[in-house]
């Protein structure tokens, strides 16, 4: 991957689990910001329980952007964050609100990615993103057609255009087909992944698979929590208390 040149000689790093997850349009925006960064693989419930005690978690969550000698938490923050710092938030207060708009509409889109490779089927998955996108994909597509520009907003790229074609990316996936009907969403998402931030890190090591079974597990394992129901021996990771109850 091509160095991504941040404006500080500290590094730039982001803590999550060994995944995209709720962490991936964070680092899209990093990304498209040209800014070098190092992911920070939380994978063991003793490499959480690491991070937590250094304070950094404000809320007890992750993930974590340690950028420019900030604690960021909460993936909405980081974006609007980034985007200030980039230039990506619009040439106006005006320009700022729908970018704004855009990116609480885009994370209601995007959760049902996030939660997809947790469904029990892969023909469950995919019922439901095409569900979801039947409601979203219309919307996105006219608010295109209502800027004629081939933006979200105005005439240059902001950062809704990159959090909603990371969570295409992530629809396509599973559903290689989904934008054959949107054509104005197609040309958006293959002009976010020509940026040259992001098409470097997309060509990454950096850049992890597509969620599966291991990733879930993963989770489980770092949270110590249940596993979902379709999976077999769903509390193998929860911890036992002493008189042999479960405990959470």
């Amino acid at each position: 991957m091509a160095e991504l040149k941040g404006s500080k000689t500290e590094m730039t790093r982001l803590h999550y689990f060994k995944g995209r997850g709720r962490a991936e349009t964070t680092r899209w925006m990093l990304a498209v910001s040209r800014i070098d960064f190092e992911n920070v693989a939380i994978d063991t419930p003793e490499a959480l329980a690491a991070l937590r005690a250094t304070g950094k978690l404000p809320f007890d969550q992750m993930p974590l952007l340690e950028i420019d000698g900030l604690n960021l938490s909460q993936s909405s923050a980081m974006i609007r964050y980034l985007a200030r710092r980039g230039g990506y938030y619009g040439e106006s207060d005006a320009d700022a609100l729908w970018c704004d708009m855009m990116a609480g509409a885009v994370a209601d889109f995007a959760e049902t990615s996030i939660q997809a490779a947790f469904q029990p089927t892969t023909e469950a998955a995919v019922e439901s993103l095409r569900g979801q996108f039947g409601k979203f994909g219309p919307v996105f597509e006219s608010r295109l057609a209502e800027t004629g520009t081939g933006f979200c907003v105005g005439a240059r790229l902001t950062f809704a255009d990159v959090v909603l074609a990371e969570a295409l990316t992530g629809y396509l996936e599973w559903v290689p087909d989904l934008l054959v009907d949107t054509p104005l969403l197609a040309a958006l998402h293959r002009q976010v992944l020509d940026q040259p931030g992001i098409a470097a890190y997309l060509n990454s090591a950096q850049r992890y698979p597509m969620a599966g079974e291991t990733y879930v597990i993963d989770v489980a394992r770092v949270l110590q929590r249940v596993l979902p129901a379709h999976f077999p021996d769903q509390n193998r990771f929860v911890p036992i208390g002493p008189l042999g109850e479960v405990g959470y």
